[in-house]
């Protein structure tokens, strides 16, 4: 059988590269944050952007993660069972 296994999918790869330059950008050109107060302001809104795209890049690779162990352990159980 094939092993259709691949670490990180191309849109994985985009979402995780993207959360990383867009903290990189954001935290130089539009957010200064000295202390924690400076967290609630309209300005570090902005933060959310790749924090939003970052949980999205996790929720793929786990859940595909998920689906590919328990595949193999359904096609587990079936080759025993024949």
């Amino acid at each position: 059988m094939k092993n259709e296994f691949e670490f990180m999918t191309t849109s994985e790869a985009i979402l995780f590269v993207s959360s990383f330059f867009m903290w990189l950008y954001i935290g130089r050109h539009f957010v200064m944050i000295t202390t924690f107060d400076d967290l609630f302001l309209t300005q570090s809104w902005w933060l959310l952007l790749p924090v939003i795209t970052f949980i999205l890049f996790l929720r793929s690779f786990v859940v595909r993660r998920l689906i590919l162990h328990h595949r193999q352990e359904d096609e587990g159980d079936m080759s025993r069972e024949a």
